[in-house]
């Protein structure tokens, strides 16, 4: 809440930020040396930042620091994505250590990121997007994105995306393997997500296709009879399922997918912006 925000502030630091500070009883606050990254331990802080100027635009400086945040971002995406450059057709989110050499892995939880992309390009005032070539370099980058993710789901034998994939450190930098640490799947719902504001904002049925194939994959491979199991490896096939069901599956993974596939009159995102775990807050009146 306001006190974990005031305390990443006063720490003094801005854009991306390393994902671990001091213990709550160190004062003053310190960023301790961990990794940039974009999935665990990083990704509500910077979903939270447009989100919250989006419920209060009147504080601006949640949009300069999530703007701060993107111009930066390019550091931890393979390839390098630049404005008219369209000879990669997907990108990945990778992780930098703190002694700065590349960790070759992209998590499934940052592919909220492809999403929040669209979402701010539907937002901001074009006065922001055309600084640095925001509004095209943002459009390819959120698709290739997207298209990295999908293929997290795709590639595995069951049709689930694992929780991280390892990535080929030399163009084109696709996915290699599954790492021992990363094999189950939760059914997590960031891809869902992402497909659901690139649908929803542009129209173009491929996404509800892709969406389809998360769908069917998640009722065929992890369907008990009460509910949908965690996987315990998404590439054996009769799958092994954990007797274990995430709470994110029906309040996330499962929403957005039926928000996928409805009318935009379900939920209009010019009355209401979701927070990080799925749920609908209203948005101020336009005046």
């Amino acid at each position: 809440g306001d006190n974990a925000f005031a305390a990443v502030q006063s720490a003094g630091v801005h854009g991306l930020i390393p994902v671990f500070l001091t213990p709550p009883e160190h004062v003053p606050v310190r960023v301790l040396s961990s990794k940039l990254a974009f999935g665990a331990l990083a990704d509500s802080y910077y979903e939270y930042l447009l989100k919250q100027w989006i419920q209060s635009p009147e504080e601006t400086r949640f949009k300069e620091m999530w703007l701060e945040v993107m111009d930066e971002v390019a550091s931890l995406v393979r390839p390098q994505p630049k404005a008219g450059n369209d000879n990669f057709s997907s990108f990945k989110l990778v992780e930098i250590a703190s002694g700065g050499e590349t960790l070759w892995k992209m998590d499934h939880l940052s592919c909220f990121a492809g999403g929040m992309l669209v979402l701010g390009l539907h937002e901001l005032p074009s006065s922001d997007l055309v600084v640095r070539s925001r509004n095209g370099t943002w459009w390819h980058l959120a698709e290739g994105l997207t298209e990295s993710c999908v293929q997290m789901w795709t590639s595995s034998k069951s049709g689930l995306a694992p929780e991280s994939f390892s990535v080929r450190p030399t163009a084109p930098f696709d996915f290699t393997e599954v790492p021992q640490t990363g094999r189950h799947s939760f059914l997590r719902p960031e891809t869902a997500e992402t497909l659901f504001y690139l649908h929803r904002i542009t129209g173009d049925e491929k996404y509800r296709v892709s969406g389809r194939r998360l769908f069917k994959a998640i009722v065929e491979h992890s369907k008990v009879g009460p509910g949908f199991a965690t996987v315990q490896d998404v590439n054996v096939v009769p799958t092994q399922k954990v007797d274990e069901m995430h709470t994110f599956v029906m309040a996330e993974t499962f929403k957005y997918l039926y928000l996928l596939f409805s009318p935009a009159d379900r939920l209009d995102l010019g009355r209401f912006v979701f927070n990080t775990e799925g749920h609908p807050l209203p948005r101020p009146k336009k005046r």
